[in-house]
Order: structure tokens, then C-alpha cells, then sequence
């Protein structure tokens, strides 16, 4: 009993320790993986370029996620570099890149762009992401959008039993849950055949 009182203690002090140091933030990247079922293009792949990805999240443009502790207090904050909106239009570009998509030289030419409406990571003691993105294809030419369409993804893990919360949740555990789940708008962006039927080579 006296072992058990004595640990208990123990492992108060530890916590109240690192409460103290209040909130960390770690910066971190993401990085797009295409899926072996990616849907290349033909060998008459139209040009398409990536232009800007709006952050209208209403955070700040690096502001990815946080893990929280009691009464939802953050303790560490994810801090998206260079930028959230970058992140996004960089998946996009190596998503165009891994299906076959040509970056210049083709005789009509396109762009897709888009905003970002919901993009980050939380966890209080399941793990959650959640993306939401507006993607646009415009003929380069004219500037005019040909087609518009908002690609969502959210993934949940963890169990409700999980001891791994708190100070002693991982960052990157969470940072990766958060680049699965942009993947996934990506790829069903890039394999949406109305998406890519705009685009003619």
C-alpha cells in the first residue's frame, strides 16, 4: 500500500513538473505518399499546374493542432512549417507529379487551385484530423474556373482507454494521422474523373 501511495506521488510530482513548463510547440512537416491504386494519366497527359491554396481555416497560417490536457488546456502545439497552405499546395503538386501529369509544355494548359476550409489534428484522448479543401481547375488561357468541387476527409483514432494522453501523448503519432487524412482528399481529388475530365491534353 505504502508502494503504491509512495508511486502515486511520484508520478504527481513528474506531471506538475512538466505542467509548469507550460504549453511546447513543435514544428513539423507533411509529407504526400501516393497510394499503389493512384490512377495514372494517359501518355497524352494534359499540363497542369498547382497555383495558391487559401487558409481560411481562421487560425494562424502554421497554427496544425494541438494536444490537450485536462479541461482542454493545450500542452503541445503542432506548428506547420513553412506554412499550412504551402503543405497543401506542395501535396497537390507530388499528387499531379505521381499520376503523370506534365508541369509545362503542353499546348493548352491548366491550373488547380483551392481553399482550405478545415485542415488540422487534436487530440484530448482520442487522436482526430479533419480536412476539408475547395479545389478549382482553371484553363490558364482564359483564367476561368471549369470546374469546382470541396473534398473532405476525417479520420478518428485511439480508444477511450488510452493511457498514451496528455504530456504522454506523441506529437508525431498525431502529425502523421494528420498527413494520412490530407493524402486522402488529395488522391480523391486527383482520381475524381469529373476533376480530370475538364482537363484535356
Amino acid at each position: 500500500m505504502q508502494a503504491m501511495v509512495r508511486n502515486f506521488f511520484m508520478l504527481a510530482v513528474l506531471v506538475g513538473a512538466v505542467a509548469s513548463t507550460g504549453c511546447v510547440t513543435r514544428t513539423v512537416g507533411l509529407k504526400y505518399a501516393a497510394p499503389t491504386t493512384a490512377a495514372p494519366v494517359s501518355a497524352a497527359a494534359p499540363t497542369v499546374s498547382v497555383g495558391s491554396f487559401i487558409d481560411q481555416r481562421g487560425e494562424s497560417p502554421t497554427w496544425l493542432g494541438s494536444i490537450r490536457g485536462g479541461y482542454g488546456i493545450p500542452l503541445k502545439t503542432l506548428d506547420a512549417t513553412p506554412s499550412v497552405s504551402s503543405l497543401v499546395q506542395t501535396a497537390f503538386a507530388e499528387g499531379l507529379h505521381a499520376r503523370g501529369f506534365k508541369a509545362s509544355g503542353g499546348v493548352r494548359t491548366y491550373q488547380i487551385a483551392g481553399v482550405i476550409k478545415t485542415l488540422d489534428c487534436n487530440q484530448y484522448v482520442r487522436r482526430e484530423a479533419q480536412v476539408e479543401i475547395e479545389v478549382s481547375v482553371y484553363d490558364t488561357a482564359s483564367g476561368k474556373a471549369l470546374f469546382t468541387r470541396i473534398y473532405t476527409a476525417y479520420n478518428l483514432e485511439g480508444s477511450l482507454l488510452a493511457l498514451n494522453t496528455g504530456y504522454f501523448a506523441s506529437v508525431e503519432t498525431l502529425r502523421a494521422l494528420a498527413e494520412k487524412t490530407l493524402d486522402q482528399v488529395v488522391d480523391k481529388a486527383l482520381d475524381d474523373s469529373a476533376l480530370r475530365n475538364v482537363m484535356q491534353p
